[in-house]
This record gives C-alpha cells, structure tokens and sequence, in this order.
C-alpha cells in the first residue's frame, strides 16, 4: 500500500513540474574554412572553434573573434579593417546542419568600403594527406594586379605577452617602417595592392614589386642563405612544388612588423606562402602564414588574389623622407622621435 503511494505521489509531481532538458551544443568544434559573399566579392578564411570549461573560444585567420552558441546556433563576430583604414565588425549569425554551418552576416561600424548584408557559409577543413604533392609546375610567370577577393584583412590578433608589450608602445604613424621611406618587408609588401611581376629563371623566380621598388628572389634549387648574408626585410627563400601549388618558405628575416597595426615579427620568425593558379591561368591566390610564436599565440594568416594583365606596368615608386621628418622637425617632435629609436628598425 506504501509503495502504490508513493508511485502515485510521483507520478503526480511529474505531471505538475514538468521537467525542462537543456539542448547540448551542436558539435562545432574544428576547423572550419569560412566563405562569405557580398555583391561584389568573395572572402574566405580559416575558422577555429574550440571548447573548454569556460566556454567557447573562435578564431578567424588567426585573430581571437567573439563567438556565441546556443544548441546548433552560433554568432560571431570579428573585426576587420578596410583598406582605407576604417576598423569595423563583421556579424555572423547562423545555424549548424548536416555537417556544415551557414547563415547571413553584415557589417556593423563605421567603414569606408559599405559591404551589403548577405550570406556566409563554413565547411569542415578538409584532410592535408590526401592532396596530391608530386611536383606539376604552372606558369605564374607575367604582370598581376591586384583584386579585393580571399581576405578578411583581420584586424586583432592573438599575440603573446611579448607581443601585447610591444604593441602597447607602438605608434604607427611615428614608427612605421614606410611613413619614413623604408621597406616594411613580408609580409605587408606581398600582400599591399600594387602590382607586381614574376619571371622564371632556370634555378629561381624573381619577383619585382612597385612598392617600395622592391626585388625578390625565389630559388628553387634548395639552396641555403651565402654565410655572410645579412638578415633582411625580405629574407631568404626557397620554392616548391607540392602538386601545381608553389609553396616559398621565408627565414633569415630582419625584425619588423606584420602590417598596418604594427605587431612585432621577430628575427626567428619563418614565413609561409603557398601560391595557385587558377584553370584558365588567369588567376593568382596566395596565402600567407607567419609562424613566430615569440611574438603570436596563434599564426597570422592573409590571403590575396590577382588578375594576369599583360598591359600593367611597374610605375617607379617614390617617396621623399622629408615629407615625414620637416613637419616632426616644424612641430617640435624630433626629440620625442630619437628617444623612440628602440621602436624603430
């Protein structure tokens, strides 16, 4: 008689507190190559979801991005900076399904390039082993200008505490490599939208930059850096082929900074690209990794694309340091500027 009370009882408190189940979060852990489409342009990045017991962690390209997920819902959000310097959010809102995410997104902030609110969509990385890395050379050989597809042009990224100093201290317009006439070096020249050329020697690409007049050399014998080269702005690099991929590894680097924000890249610094041509040949993408965890928690990543034009030219660059140094002079900030010689390379 007790028992069938107390399954009675039970039954009863059932049926009037009705219990409520939390949804798990979908498995959104990974990496994810992201494609975002606006009207007149395609961006594509690497997406990195991780969870631990405080929550969940993104980053895109490399950078720390604000990420939200409810069930099979995720937001994220991540800045980005146009190429007139405007620093603004992209807001991507959307839904894991069968395996991949999608969603529309939008801009939020102040920009100068107005990008028009449309969809995004996120497909897990693809395994590197089964890509195919038996040599097949392309010809990237001719004039290429630049386009504004591939890159997200990420504004933060996940710097070390070294990192974070020196970034603390730094005054772009003060000690910016070029503001003075001199060559930021990589990764920044690669990935500027000037036009640049490519000519294939026996054992080398050469690659001649219109910013900054600058000349750079690809050997693809394999060879190491003479004993008595010096560390520079563009390094030593060596090519490979990995299929019809051309993949140039950069080190002996002199110390500089990553790009317009100004984070370090140290002397031990390797810098990766990997460059492909499209199927009518008329189309070239790179992607750029840094690998200098002196300085990045995580590496840096840019993309750039561009277009074969055989009537570009490569304008002589010029630049006139006294346009910086008279109005620092007229102003009274020449001392300030010596003592910031540390900042300086």
């Amino acid at each position: 008689m007790l028992a069938e009370t107390i399954r009675k009882l039970s039954l009863l408190l059932v049926c009037t507190f009705p219990v409520t189940l939390m949804a798990a979060d979908a498995d959104f852990e990974g990496r994810w190559m992201v494609s975002l489409q606006d009207q007149k342009r395609t961006l594509v990045g690497l997406l990195e979801l991780a969870r631990s017991d405080d929550g969940w962690t993104a980053f895109l390209e490399g950078g720390p991005a604000n990420v939200e997920i409810d069930g099979n819902h995720i937001v994220l959000t991540a800045d980005s900076r146009d190429i007139r310097g405007f620093v603004f959010d992209r807001k991507l809102v959307g839904s894991l399904e069968n395996d991949s995410i999608s969603g529309t997104y939008r801009q939020v902030g102040s920009a100068a390039q107005k990008e028009a609110p449309g969809p995004w969509r996120a497909e897990r990385e693809g395994p590197v082993d089964s890509v195919d890395t038996a040599p097949k050379p392309v010809d990237i050989t001719g004039m290429w200008t630049a386009t504004q597809e591939l890159d997200f042009r990420k504004y933060t990224m996940a710097l070390t505490p070294a990192g974070k100093e020196w970034l603390e201290n730094y005054l772009p317009y003060y000690d910016q490599p070029d503001v003075r006439c001199t060559s930021i070096g990589l990764p920044a020249i690669a990935t500027y939208s000037f036009p640049f050329e490519i000519i294939a020697s026996e054992n080398r690409f050469t690659m001649i930059y219109e910013y900054s007049s600058i000349v750079r050399r690809i050997w693809m014998d394999g060879r190491e850096a003479n004993e008595f080269m010096p560390p520079s702005r563009m390094g030593h690099s060596n090519g490979r082929w990995e299929g019809s991929t051309l993949v140039i590894e950069t080190s002996l680097l002199e110390k500089t900074v990553r790009d317009f924000l100004g984070e370090l890249i140290s002397e031990n610094a390797r810098i990766e690209e990997r460059y492909t041509l499209s199927e009518d040949g008329n189309t070239l993408s790179a992607v750029l990794t840094v690998f200098d965890p002196e300085n990045y928690e995580r590496p840096p990543v840019r993309r750039r694309r561009w277009v074969r034009n055989a009537d570009t030219e490569i304008f002589p660059y010029t630049c006139d340091p006294d346009s910086f140094y008279i109005p620092m002079y007229e102003n009274g900030e020449m001392d300030m500027y010596i003592e910031r010689t540390d900042r300086r390379f």
